[in-house]
Formats: structure tokens, sequence, C-alpha cells
């Protein structure tokens, strides 16, 4: 008989969290869609730092990064395997590491796999471990507005050569907005070579709360909307 695995994942950005938060985690994880008709669940976490692995299992699992520093840790996963019947499983796996935090489940033959998939996606919302929201969307936009950056700066080089012709105030605006969002990821990228960004700790005691807006982003996107209006208001006024 074969077995057919089906894999389902998730990315998010990187963010620091506290030992509460993977407290909690591992805690709902032990309690875990209840309903579904499991053999046995078997909950671990494994921590990794330079030189040190570490691993433990069940509900007290979150301990695992007592012998670790803060500092040092380079990856924690949490793992969640539920047991139908031999050779039929769904395995649940949250990881956290410097680059970016994921969520995968792989499933083997026991239609728990999306259902599964969904609601640990609801539970790291809940928990405030998933980075979707505004602040995702916007640095979402900003990547793109990243990759357009050229077009955008010839783009807003053709807007201010139409204004110099005299064909109105509005290019002008539309030209800077556009210049700004272009020029804006070029800035952070020789920003962050000069003075590269610190890594952040996977895992800290305790977290303090902070909005962190990507004001950066925001800056540049806004500009971005402001620019093709701008541009549009013109066309719209030279056609009518």
């Amino acid at each position: 008989m074969t077995n057919v695995r089906t894999q389902y994942r998730e990315a998010y950005a990187p963010r620091t969290i506290s030992k509460a938060l993977l407290k909690a985690l591992v805690e709902a994880l032990v309690d875990f869609k209840p309903g579904l008709p499991t053999r046995s669940r078997k909950i671990k976490a494994k921590a990794i730092s330079a030189g040190k692995i570490t691993e433990l299992e069940g509900p007290e699992s979150w301990k695992v990064t007592d012998p670790h520093s803060s500092v040092e840790l380079e990856h924690v996963r949490v793992e969640l395997l539920l047991t139908a019947a031999e050779h039929r499983t769904c395995e649940l796996h949250v990881e956290f590491r410097s680059a970016h935090i994921t969520l995968g489940v792989s499933d083997v033959d026991t239609g728990w796999g999306k259902g599964v998939f969904e609601d640990t996606l609801v539970l790291l919302g809940a928990l405030g471990i998933s980075s979707k929201g505004l602040n995702e969307r916007l640095r979402k936009a900003y990547r793109l507005l990243d990759i357009f950056q050229n077009v955008l700066l010839v783009l807003s080089v053709a807007v201010f050569a139409v204004w110099l012709s005299g064909k109105g105030i509005s290019y002008l605006y539309a030209c800077l907005a556009l210049f700004v969002a272009g020029v804006m990821p070029a800035m952070t990228r020789s920003f962050h070579f000069f003075s590269p960004p610190k890594k952040a700790p996977i895992i800290q005691e305790t977290v303090a709360k902070s909005r962190n807006f990507p004001w950066v982003e925001a800056t540049a996107v806004l500009s971005f909307i402001a620019g093709m209006l701008q541009l549009a208001n013109a066309l719209v006024a030279i056609v009518w």
C-alpha cells in the first residue's frame, strides 16, 4: 500500500517572542483539536544554539530554551504528532529562526492536514505570533516597489519632463511622489549596507509591547499611491 503525503506551509516575518508566549503555544497544542480520533498524541520541542541541542517532550517542553542563552539561540521548533493508526499520521511543526517563522503540516493518509493547518493559522494569529495585518500588507507592497524601483525612478523623470513642458502642477506632485517611492528602497539598502541591522533574538524572558509600525514602508507605499492618483488626475484633465 502506498502512503500519500500532503504538505502545507506558511512563512512569516521573524519576530522576537517571550517565553510566556512559547509556553502558551505548547499548552494550546497539547489540547489541540480534541475531537480528532487520534490513537496517540506526542508534543515535543527542540532548541539549537552554538554547540548545544536540547529536546523535551510533553506539556513542559516549552522549557527547552532554559539551558540556552537567548543571544546564541539559533532555532526553536515545536512539534505535534497526531497518530490515527500505524503509518497514518499528521505532523504539525512551528519553527522560530532569526530570518523567519514557519508553520508546516505534513499529513499521511489521515485527511486531517488541511483542517489542522487552517486551525493552526488561526491559533498563531490569536497568540500574536503570525505577522498578518496592516503591517505585513505594507511590507509586501514595499517589496513590490523594491522590485520595480528603477521603473518608478524612470517614470518619475518622465513625468518631471512633462511638467517642464508646462502640463500642470499635478505632474510635479506625481513626479515627486513616484521618485520617493522609487528611491526609498535604495536608501534603505544603502543604510543597511553601511550599518547592518542587528539580528533580534528569537526568544526573550519578556518582550515589551510595541506597535513597530513600518514607517519607511508606509511612506513609500503612500507616495506611490499619491503619485498614481496625481498622474491619473492630470491625464483625466487633459482628456476632458
